[in-house]
């Protein structure tokens, strides 16, 4: 009788499985308007998921933008100074109502200029940038935490300006002391945090700024999660989802990058990975962005490239080298659709990139790692031989120098972003010696003396490290401070602490003294430089620095030649 019973439970529970697979197959069916569906936030998702939840979390994706605790902030607010123009920033950490509070208070002389609590936090790799609650808005203070040297920063170091007037006298304006001050709301809101809305009411121009989560977490890519939690409670549905072999089919329910197309999988990154522009800028700032994963995103925004036009101007194009590539950081998603990889292939970004794996500084998938993730299509290139007779290196030369990676030469570091060189993401073909743009190409920027150049008359590249236009200068002070640049060590320092003294560009000066730091650190030992000192300072600074390293101090005749030819253009970052 009790056998009989299990029998007959058994086969009820099989019906009831069978029932509930062919709902959840229908379920599978129906498609869904995510833009309907409400945010529930990464804790939710972690419940069932907690394995990628972990990987996750080791990203700096997900720690963005966070509230500003002992926990989140890395800066020790314990009184450091940061002296800058003829203004001083003060860093202190006081008791308040909920736990620490850290201060920042600026002053010129006597007089206190301002006093700021910062309440939120931007950033967690290179920079830590600091918010401040002003009313309705939040606002971003002019000076930042560089994680990575611990101290602290004027914003002016990170961004490409020239020095502001005043900064030899010590007497730099208010507004040209925090002209990097920005508004969060309508700007860092977008693509620092999941589901945007910046309420900005178009009437009294007040925000009643919202967000589904601080930090760029699992809905930012994989959309708005309310329906796919409220379906899965039913233990019995994720049962069938998998007993009943429905868990490879895609769920809409819930947006999986890895299923899509690779434009649309790219479109996920590109959101943020893209500077873009849009017809109806009130809805964005009202509304927020109405992009969902998964949705083209040429339906609602633009990616912006250098013809880009606002009422028919080209105003972009300070951003863009002539040839169209892009010169900051930001515009991966336009060099990614300007590669045949992907117009002629099918490369997206997760191909390389994985956000639940790999380093987090870049996230390259460990199966990519190095030049695999070139030869896993280009697998002919594979092998040694074939390798270096495309490259058109010797054997011998390889043994001497540094191998030689296929994102050396098709992906150069010709893109600034926060005083480093970062790879191109346009993967094209470099062309030795047939210079047609005011870009460096990947041969130029190894051999920067012009000996890869048939033509020995033409202008060495090392030449625009003085006569360049900023972004000109910093690509080639960062390159440098790679080992396998065609030049000796003295040649280069020499060159390193000219940019470093003359420069007036404070970020192409830390740019210079991290390079010079990368090839004698030990010989300088406690030796400083600012880069945002005055002119004054620097020399003192630079002349200490040649004394530390057994040099001669470069003449500022040297190059004056070269620097009386350099662009002094203002380049708008965008931020």
């Amino acid at each position: 009788m009790r056998i009989a019973i299990a029998v007959a439970i058994g086969l009820a529970l099989i019906a009831l499985l069978g029932l509930e697979a062919q709902a959840v197959s229908r379920d599978l069916d129906t498609p869904r308007d995510l833009h309907r569906v409400d945010f529930v936030g990464s804790a939710a998702c972690t419940r069932c998921h907690a394995e990628h939840a972990a990987s996750f979390e080791r990203t700096f994706h997900r720690t963005m933008t966070r509230e500003a605790t002992r926990d989140t902030v890395f800066a020790p607010f314990a009184g450091e100074t940061l002296t800058y123009g003829g203004f001083e920033a003060r860093m202190t950490t006081e008791a308040g109502p909920e736990g620490a509070r850290f201060v920042v208070t600026l002053s010129r002389g006597e007089h206190v200029v301002d006093r700021a609590i910062v309440g939120r936090t931007v950033g967690s790799h290179r920079d830590q940038q600091l918010l401040v609650r002003e009313d309705d808005r939040w606002v971003r203070l002019p000076v930042a935490w560089d994680i990575e040297e611990a101290r602290w920063i004027h914003m002016n170091e990170a961004f490409l300006t020239p020095d502001p007037p005043g900064l030899d006298d010590d007497h730099v304006a208010l507004a040209e002391y925090a002209r990097h001050v920005v508004t969060w709301n309508d700007n860092c809101v977008f693509c620092h945090n999941v589901g945007p809305r910046p309420g900005l009411d178009p009437a009294s121009g007040r925000f009643t700024t919202e967000v589904a989560e601080l930090g760029v977490a699992c809905e930012a890519c994989h959309g708005p999660g309310a329906d796919h939690v409220q379906a899965n409670t039913s233990p019995m549905r994720r049962y069938a989802l998998h007993a009943g072999g429905l868990h490879d089919r895609s769920d809409p329910s819930i947006v999986s990058p890895a299923r899509l197309s690779p434009e649309r999988s790219a479109d996920v990154c590109g959101r943020c990975h893209g500077q873009r522009i849009t017809d109806d800028v009130s809805r964005f700032l009202t509304h927020g962005d109405p992009f969902v994963p998964g949705e083209d995103l040429a339906l609602y925004s633009a990616p912006l490239f250098v013809d880009t036009t606002i009422r028919g101007e080209e105003v972009f194009a300070a951003r863009f080298w002539d040839d169209g590539t892009a010169r900051l950081t930001a515009y991966e998603f336009q060099g990614y659709t300007q590669s045949r990889c992907a117009t002629e292939g099918a490369l997206t970004c997760t191909d390389c990139h994985g956000m639940h794996e790999g380093d987090p500084r870049g996230q390259i998938r460990p199966s990519v790692a190095g030049d695999a993730m070139c030869t896993r299509c280009h697998d002919a290139l594979a092998r040694d031989g074939e390798r270096l007779e495309h490259v058109s290196i010797s054997p011998s030369l390889e043994d001497e120098h540094a191998r030689v990676a296929c994102v050396d030469c098709h992906m150069p570091r010709v893109v600034y972003g926060l005083r480093e060189a970062h790879r191109s993401h346009r993967i094209d073909i470099p062309r030795p010696g047939a210079r047609t743009s005011d870009r460096l190409d990947a041969c130029a920027l190894c051999h920067l003396d012009g000996g890869h150049q048939p033509d020995r008359a033409a202008a060495a590249p090392i030449d625009d490290l003085f006569a360049g236009d900023p972004i000109q200068r910093v690509i080639v002070a960062s390159a440098l401070g790679r080992e396998d640049v065609a030049f000796t060590s003295r040649e280069r320092l020499t060159f390193l602490l000219e940019s470093m003294r003359d420069d007036r560009y404070p970020g192409v000066r830390s740019v210079a003294f991290a390079s010079l730091r990368a090839n004698v650190d030990r010989a300088i030992g406690t030796t400083e430089f600012s880069p945002t000192a005055s002119s004054r300072v620097r020399d003192a600074e630079v002349v200490r620095l040649a004394d530390a390293l057994s040099l001669t101090v470069p003449s500022p005749d040297l190059h004056a030649s070269l620097r009386a030819r350099a662009s002094e253009r203002a380049i708008e970052i965008g931020e």
